[in-house]
């Protein structure tokens, strides 16, 4: 096996049972315990809670930043660790904290402080995440009026997904549609990754402020810059809240710097189908 980097899954990902089968390593095992001394009830739901559940913010980021990790920490007693790493949206914390940039108790309430501040949001303002299929991201980009909707997460070459106010949820689809293109609304209950989140990109920069940072052990690839952390960590995992996910530029530079393999962590296999499907 050449270079491997591993990806963090995001949002969207979460089914129930998520991490049964690695619970039981002693290191996960300990995340667990952390977790549940910090946000008790968190474990169970993970393991045994419903899908609506698991798809309410609040519950989805803390749960799915312990698969995460879980997988990650199984993964790497299996192949060793990466070159390098990138975690999609939400994945992005775990992938700090498995890197070493983050402890496991500050990451783990950097991700429920996170959950907290979108719920807020997605209580105040009604919208989705809508999958735009077989149209170049340059087409979609034309579709969105940078009011209701916005660019938020960059797939691939033919998928971009859009950050939707409820209200325009039926017209954007149609445009959608008359474009030539597939309109799937996904499993998060808000809309996420665009400017109207900077309000809270903000509240959660200055908790960051708080936090010990340490320098990475790999290199962590940004969802905000697609390139390894550098600078202000602090200010660039805030503002991934308020700005689009560049996962196929990620992707390549990876690949431009040598990695070969890729391995999702986390519940199913989403991400490495972005990879495989470019």
């Amino acid at each position: 096996m050449g270079r491997v980097a591993f990806l963090f899954a995001g949002q969207g990902a979460q089914v129930p049972g998520m991490a049964s089968d690695v619970k039981d390593l002693p290191k996960v095992k300990k995340l667990f315990d952390l977790a549940e001394s910090i946000r008790p009830g968190t474990v169970e739901k993970m393991l045994s809670g419903t899908q609506e559940e698991l798809n309410r913010t609040l519950l989805t980021q803390p749960t799915m930043f312990l698969a995460d990790l879980a997988y990650a920490y199984a993964k790497e007693e299996e192949l060793g660790a990466p070159a390098c790493v990138c975690g999609f949206s939400v994945g992005e914390v775990p992938a700090l904290c498995f890197a070493g940039v983050l402890s496991e108790e500050d990451a783990f309430r950097t991700i429920v402080k996170r959950a907290e501040l979108m719920e807020a949001y997605t209580q105040r303002v009604a919208g989705c995440m809508i999958a735009v299929i077989g149209l170049a991201s340059e087409a979609v980009e034309a579709l969105c009026d940078g009011v209701n909707q916005h660019p938020a997460n960059y797939n691939g070459a033919k998928q971009t997904v859009v950050a939707c106010r409820a209200e325009a949820e039926t017209e954007f689809t149609a445009k959608v549609k008359a474009a030539g293109g597939r309109a799937m609304k996904l499993r998060v209950s808000g809309m996420f990754h665009c400017p109207e989140l900077s309000p809270e990109a903000e509240k959660l920069k200055e908790f960051l402020r708080n936090l010990k940072w340490n320098a990475p052990r790999m290199d962590v690839y940004a969802n905000l810059t697609a390139q390894p952390y550098a600078g202000d960590f602090a200010h660039t995992l805030a503002m991934q809240m308020c700005s689009p996910v560049r996962f196929t530029a990620t992707v390549a530079n990876m690949k431009a710097r040598g990695v070969e393999e890729f391995v999702e962590v986390g519940p199913g296999k989403v991400l490495t189908g972005l990879v495989a499907r470019g």
